[in-house]
């Protein structure tokens, strides 16, 4: 269910199996076209190895992109990172998205992205339902809670 290895535990949440109001957060929040940042070195060893257009790659576009997964603390229900999938001179990419529109991973794959890593229900996920319903309400005008 959720993962360690950074300052904080996070959960992996898949489009397809919800929380719908986590996924209408990252849109939300990741609207629009913006260019992605590839800072971290080993990440840049990787996109030369896999082949990947980076340039092509750097270019987000919300309205064109398919969010694919989402993760989330599990302390705060809020996201942290999402992944989105690009399709690029008919290769499918799938491009992790973290802080400040930092490029945390990428691979060329089919794959869906459904596992066991993927959490459907429980507390964890209520909890990232709930905390991201009472986000978006807060940022509409005229909403109850805004």
């Amino acid at each position: 269910m959720a993962r360690a290895g950074t300052r904080f535990e996070k959960a992996r949440f898949h489009v397809a199996t919800g929380p719908a109001e986590l996924f209408e957060r990252v849109k939300f929040k990741m609207g629009g076209r913006r260019t992605l940042k590839w800072h971290a070195g080993h990440l840049k060893e990787r996109v030369a190895e896999r082949g990947a257009p980076l340039d092509a790659l750097s270019q987000f576009d919300a309205d064109t992109w398919a969010l694919v997964m989402a993760e989330a603390r599990t302390d705060t229900g809020k996201f942290v990172s999402s992944c989105w999938a690009a399709h690029v001179q008919g290769q499918r990419w799938l491009v992790v998205i973290g802080f400040n529109d930092t490029v945390e991973t990428v691979i060329a794959s089919d794959r869906r992205g459904l596992s066991d890593l993927i959490v459907q229900a429980g507390p964890v996920y209520e909890k990232v339902r709930a905390v991201n319903q009472a986000l978006m309400a807060a940022e509409r005008p005229g909403t109850p809670g805004a």
